[in-house]
């Protein structure tokens, strides 16, 4: 589903239920929605999604074939099924079992999820999300994905440059880059680069902080973050969460999930939405919801974490089978009686119509950027990456220079007689143009580890697709292949003894440098 699409549907029916469990009517969150009055802004909300995975393209595919197509006995299972809930500013934490959805829903609300399969409405301040939506808001993947050979400073710039859609002089952005970094603190290493498999770099809680700062340059009203805590020690993902929870008293909306956090982390928390299988049980604030499960029933040990406690639930509800489906759908039903539920749907609905009152004010005017910008940063990346990288060009160089002089020894000082001298130049030609082609293959690396970061930055809205292609064909591909291709040329030309005129030897060398692009495409 593609955000400038809405679908609309049924709203979940709310007036079936009779008995109603009571939640504390002092939290924050259930405040917020009794205060239809004066709706917050930065709100995420979102009705009825619904996500399924299916398998269609394979059951398409067969029809080319003379063969009945396949049927499949069973459904495939929504991975989001039917849910609704908001996101008002704060600290929004969305937590369940491994499995249950929460990077889904991350994906689906930031519009990164295919519309096949996918339905509801998402609103922002009431108004339907767009294609624009990205560039209001920022997205903090689980995998830390930066370019490697930049400084932290440098990686956090580029965002900038590459994303920024107002006019702004060189100082200001130097200004608002530095000021990043302080609030993060991340001054010391501001100057070092990330690091590589070969090159050591910061650490793994710079790196997460570096990746947040990224986001944090362009000021988002939203901010997304995906498993932050993942991989990190106790004290680093601490320091994390509560570096989120400063940022979220700005007004910010911060919605992010987490797995498992410890008790201090948690109750950093302004809201915490619990899943499982696709269905959210719990939508309440931290403080309600030991309260919450007592009254279902479940008691917890004194010396158990509260989060492991409410995982320990949700696996319980996670697993296959009756008994696991009879828990699930017990939890989501005392969740549907309960009147922070009941109020979402209207909450839903007042913000829509607040927002189609006001909608040529709430319009997000979203200026266009240069594609010669974008081309010039771009290609100023790729070539300090290349710079900051000796190993790959002196690969380059290194696989040249054997490989031509391995033919140039095979074929050394051909007979210039028409006998054997045909035949030998013959095959030379074709072991010279071969082998130069194969050894392109090289060119496949490059591309493949940087495949993760070109797909982050495309969909996050930092170049397009054409300007990226075209940045690395001028800086990074045709210098890896013009130098090779020139020390290439004059070990195996002038070894096998080829016609020693200037003419013929820049034709050859013309031919073994298309050789060469056209094995490297």
């Amino acid at each position: 589903m593609t955000q400038s699409t809405i679908v609309s549907l049924p709203q979940v029916n709310i007036h079936d239920n009779q008995d109603k469990i009571h939640i504390d009517n002092q939290s924050s969150f259930h405040n917020s929605l009794k205060n239809s009055n004066a709706p917050s802004k930065n709100t995420i909300s979102f009705r009825n999604i619904k996500y399924v995975l299916g398998n269609e393209f394979i059951y398409d595919l067969r029809e080319f074939w003379c063969v009945s197509p396949l049927k499949s006995k069973t459904k495939p299972k929504p991975i989001l099924d039917d849910i609704t809930g908001i996101f008002k500013s704060g600290m929004n934490a969305i937590m369940g079992p491994t499995g249950c959805g929460k990077s889904t829903l991350i994906d689906v609300l930031t519009g990164r999820k295919d519309s096949k399969g996918l339905s509801g409405d998402i609103f922002l301040d009431g108004l339907p999300i767009s294609s624009l939506f990205k560039y209001i808001s920022g997205y903090v993947v689980q995998d830390d994905i930066l370019c490697g050979t930049l400084t932290v400073t440098e990686n956090i710039m580029f965002s900038l440059n590459t994303r920024l859609r107002t006019r702004m002089s060189k100082k200001e952005r130097q200004d608002r880059v530095e000021e990043v970094i302080e609030d993060l603190g991340l001054t010391e290493c501001a100057d070092t680069r990330i690091g590589t498999e070969f090159i050591r770099g910061v650490s793994g809680g710079e790196r997460k902080r570096t990746c947040i700062g990224m986001e944090l340059v362009l000021q988002p009203k939203i901010l997304f973050l995906d498993e932050p805590t993942t991989g990190l020690d106790a004290t680093t993902a601490q320091k994390i969460i509560e570096l989120l929870k400063r940022l979220s008293k700005s007004g910010r909306t911060i919605i992010l999930s987490i797995h498992q956090p410890r008790f201090s982390i948690f109750n950093l928390f302004d809201q915490v939405v619990l899943m499982c299988k696709g269905k959210i049980v719990y939508n309440d604030s931290p403080e309600n919801v030991l309260p919450y499960f007592r009254k279902q029933g479940f008691e917890r040990d004194l010396n158990d974490n509260p989060a492991d406690f409410l995982l320990d639930i949700l696996l319980k509800a996670n697993q296959h089978g009756p008994e696991g489906e009879k828990k699930l759908a017990d939890l989501v039903r005392h969740y549907q009686r309960t009147k922070i539920f009941q109020h979402i749907p209207f909450e839903i609905d007042q913000q829509i119509r607040i927002a189609s009152f006001n909608m040529a004010n709430n319009k997000h005017k979203i200026a266009k950027k240069s594609i010669f910008k974008e081309l010039y940063y771009i290609s100023k990346r790729t070539v300090m990456n290349t710079y900051r990288n000796p190993l790959l060009f002196l690969s380059q160089i290194v696989v040249a220079v054997f490989v031509g002089l391995l033919i140039g020894l095979v074929f050394f000082n051909m007979a210039k007689t028409v006998d054997p001298g045909i035949q030998n130049r013959l095959g030379a030609i074709f072991m010279i143009v071969s082998s130069k082609i194969l050894s392109t293959v090289t060119a496949i690396e490059p591309l493949v580890k940087e495949r993760p970061l070109f797909i982050h930055e495309v969909v996050s809205g930092y170049y397009r697709v054409p300007t990226f292609f075209v940045a690395k064909l001028i800086c990074d591909i045709l210098p890896l292949r013009i130098v090779p291709s020139i020390i290439y040329s004059l070990i195996v030309y002038f070894m096998t003894g080829l016609q020693r005129t200037a003419t013929k030897f820049f034709i050859f060398l013309l031919t073994i440098f298309l050789c060469s692009l056209f094995g490297s495409a």
